[in-house]
């Protein structure tokens, strides 16, 4: 069980010199996020700007500053969040200090890098490769560990880690959350939190329940393009020839060509994947050409099915602040018309409210 009533946050500074500045009493707004689709969670502040014996407070809120963010329910403070400060402004006007700080996952998810895991790979594995590269501490790592296809990889170093995570998924190999815990970096078992909570009508702020399928797709064609005639073997001429032939492009060059008769008309349908037509046909379109091959023009197209196949659900909820509920916890809920197991996509709290907004999906 947790007191709701006994919630309260605390956020410090730490200084290169090893000393700490709590500037808890100086905020005006924060909020700390673990978002989907976001490999780093990040804490927003608005603070006043004091002048101090040291000088004045935005001294201390520097480009990469560290800071930490506690939390407790009366049973003592627990960090929640450990970060660098990534930008910060301030305001004349109200004479304030604004700044956005993220986890130590930043630097890699917003890198890029170019990598090749060959066939039978686990996505643990290839994670923990980059991990040594990149210089990113490691903390817990449940897993993937099924191997993956061969796969090069030439972008942003978040986007790949979420594409073993991704691949994965699909061969059912279960769903896994990107994190970081003590600025570590962690890779969690979806629903593998050990204290599950339960949000009622009896504590809940608000909630809604919305289905849509209003961006459904339910078939995709793949599409290939005609096949080029082979070029014909040149013939050696003969000098009288060469002249003669040279005759003959003169007049075709002044006769108006006649047009293709295939030139309008579509290519030839490959392949259809279907998924559930239940609701209807909503149709997708993907050509061949633009893939490596047909295996992978496949796989294009089941991946849209995965993701746009069904009905999309949005369920926002607002409930006092768990300072313990994070992105990938198993959570149940008993409010309006969501009842059962539910999955947070995300968290946003507010320090000041002591509220927070959780994006859940049913598992």
């Amino acid at each position: 069980m947790i007191d709701l009533t006994k919630v309260d946050y605390r956020l410090t500074l730490l200084p290169p010199n090893g000393s700490k500045i709590d500037i808890t009493n100086l905020i005006d707004s924060c909020t700390h996020e673990e978002m989907d689709g976001e490999m780093a969670a990040r804490v927003s502040v608005k603070m006043k700007n004091v002048k101090r014996a040291d000088g004045w407070i935005h001294q201390h809120v520097f480009l990469d500053k560290r800071i930490v963010l506690e939390a407790t329910d009366g049973s003592g403070w627990k960090e929640i969040f450990r970060g660098s400060i990534k930008r910060w402004k301030t305001v004349a006007e109200d004479h304030t200090v604004e700044f956005t700080a993220y986890d130590p996952s930043f630097n890699a998810m917003i890198s890029k890098e170019h990598y090749f895991f060959p066939a039978g790979m686990k996505a643990d594995a290839s994670i923990k490769q980059i991990a040594v590269e990149q210089g990113i501490p490691l903390g817990q790592i449940d897993g993937p560990s099924i191997p993956l296809a061969r796969k090069m990889y030439n972008g942003y170093i978040g986007d790949t880690i979420g594409g073993r995570l991704k691949e994965t998924r699909l061969k059912g190999g279960g769903r896994f959350i990107p994190r970081s815990t003590a600025g570590k970096f962690e890779i969690v078992r979806e629903g593998s939190n050990k204290t599950v909570y339960e949000l009622t009508d009896l504590t809940v702020n608000s909630s809604s329940d919305e289905r849509s399928i209003e961006n459904l797709i339910t078939k995709v064609k793949i599409y290939g393009n005609e096949p080029k005639p082979k070029p014909k073997k040149k013939k050696k001429l003969a000098k009288g020839e060469k002249r003669e032939k040279a005759k003959i492009k003169t007049v075709l060059a002044a006769t108006p060509k006649k047009e293709d008769p295939n030139k309008d008309k579509r290519p030839k349908i490959s392949v259809t994947v279907n998924g559930d037509t239940k609701f209807g046909v909503i149709q997708e379109v993907l050509y061949s050409s633009n893939f490596d091959n047909m295996a992978a023009a496949k796989a294009a197209a089941q991946e849209i099915l995965d993701e746009k196949g069904k009905p999309e659900i949005n369920r926002p909820l607002t409930h006092p602040d768990i300072p313990w509920v994070r992105k990938g916890d198993l959570i149940k809920i008993n409010s309006g018309t969501i009842n059962g197991d539910c999955i947070v996509e995300s968290v946003s709290r507010n320090t000041q409210s002591r509220m927070m907004t959780l994006k859940l999906r049913g598992r």
